[in-house]
């Protein structure tokens, strides 16, 4: 397109020089730009076109994948390992380790849901980055993983691990994921109670999970979900030495579909006037 744009704009000058008249380079340099300008503007309605036809294709690769796991779960989670910082301006970085269980041998794919506290506007989409890795034996990190990610609802991502190979029946598999979600926790910094919990469409035998908050910032906490779930929850609560508060908690045996975990809001006298 630039190559294409700097030879329309030099033919336009070589035709005004061979006149020799300025009139006559004026308007065919204007004339250049204007099929120049109407060519963009083509391939940007083309682009977007592209775009929206790859977001629909990537919705309904999540939807069957989802049904796909609805009516023959392929997989148990053995350890569900999950850790959000969270930054002054609401930015949330999340650190997760996950191993799963393969029940066939056909296991090709995971698939996960992450939540916003917000309906947040699709233009912070193209600033979410998400890294997934294998994670060998020794713990140490593998090579990356394909992943299909689309949108839901507004401030709610679905996301599809690809496996290079499926693993064995009965045999284990560790990732490793890194989730940089811009504003994710803007609600929370504006003095909205903001829920952070799991659920779960397969068995799972174990989950923890941590919330690293902003220096300085204070919380109340409270559990959430049904009396079978909040029951055994039990969370804990520590200051680091550069006085950001970590607040973990543990799960055993989530019964399916059942969401639970904790839910924050800063205390009155530490809430700061945040915009989203």
């Amino acid at each position: 397109m630039a190559k294409a744009a700097v030879g329309l704009m030099s033919f336009a000058v070589l035709i005004g020089a061979v006149l020799g008249s300025t009139a006559v380079k004026a308007g065919a340099l204007v004339t250049a730009v204007l099929v120049i300008t109407a060519a963009g503007i083509a391939l940007v309605t083309r682009l977007k076109s592209g775009q929206r036809d790859l977001e629909v294709h990537k919705d309904l690769v999540s939807h069957y994948c989802k049904l796909l796991d609805a009516t023959r779960p392929s997989y148990e989670v053995v350890d569900w390992d999950e850790t959000i910082t969270i930054d002054d301006n609401g930015d949330a970085h999340t650190r997760m380790k996950i191993r799963v269980k393969a029940a066939h041998d056909d296991l090709w794919f995971i698939r996960m849901r992450f939540d916003s506290g917000w309906p947040q506007p699709s233009r912070y989409r193209h600033r979410v980055r998400m890294t997934v890795r294998n994670l060998l034996v020794d713990g140490s990190a593998g090579t990356t993983l394909r992943t299909t990610s689309s949108w839901p609802r507004d401030g709610a991502m679905a996301a599809i691990v690809h496996f290079h190979t499926p693993p064995p029946a009965n045999s284990e598999v560790s990732i490793d994921i890194d989730l940089d979600w811009p504003k994710r926790c803007a609600p929370l910094l504006n003095g909205t109670p903001d829920e952070f919990g799991l659920m779960y469409r397969q068995p799972i035998r174990r989950a923890t999970y941590r919330v690293v908050l902003p220096k300085g910032i204070e919380v109340v906490v409270e559990p959430y979900g049904r009396t079978e779930v909040v029951s055994g929850l039990r969370w804990r609560r520590k200051v680091d030495d550069d006085g950001r508060e970590t607040i973990s908690f543990k799960l055993s045996e989530l019964p399916i579909r059942q969401r639970g975990g904790i839910r924050l809001q800063l205390k009155e006298s530490r809430r700061p006037s945040r915009s989203r």
